[in-house]
């Protein structure tokens, strides 16, 4: 399989003080009035010091960002398959939601299927990540 081709499966991989790498036929609603943007694979900031957000431009690395990559708290299994299409809609000064399914994997090898309407943090403060807590909202997140 190709770079440029999708990912049969939608999958989400999130690695130790970096970024989420997703797979999969995704549409990012960029801004109303614009067409979406489609990729096959991207990655996503978790840290929250991006300049490119939602998108991972290594400033974890710069400003230190530490975190396991695993799940506080893991979403139960899900019987639903992890294929489709995912839309990546962030919200302003907020999480980044996911409609569709996937399957996460964290950095210490969990996997779980994880879908319709997910909420991932990408201020870098959550604490349930890669899941969004609320965080933002008392640290002032902006993007």
């Amino acid at each position: 399989m190709g770079d440029d081709e999708p990912s049969p499966r939608n999958e989400v991989r999130v690695d130790q003080d970096g970024p989420l790498v997703l797979r999969g036929r995704i549409r990012h609603t960029v801004q109303q009035g614009q067409p979406p943007a489609e990729y096959t694979q991207v990655s996503l900031c978790r840290c929250g010091a991006s300049g490119s957000k939602p998108f991972c431009d290594g400033s974890h690395g710069r400003i230190g960002f530490a975190d396991p990559g695993r799940c506080a708290s893991p979403p139960e299994p899900a019987a639903q398959s992890a294929e489709g299409e995912l839309v990546l809609k962030p919200i302003a000064n907020g999480p980044l939601r996911i409609d569709g399914w996937f399957e996460l994997t964290t950095a210490d090898g969990q996997r779980r299927v994880c879908g319709d309407k997910t909420w991932l943090c990408r201020c870098g403060a959550s604490g349930n990540k890669p899941f969004c807590d609320g965080t933002h909202k008392r640290t002032g997140f902006t993007a």
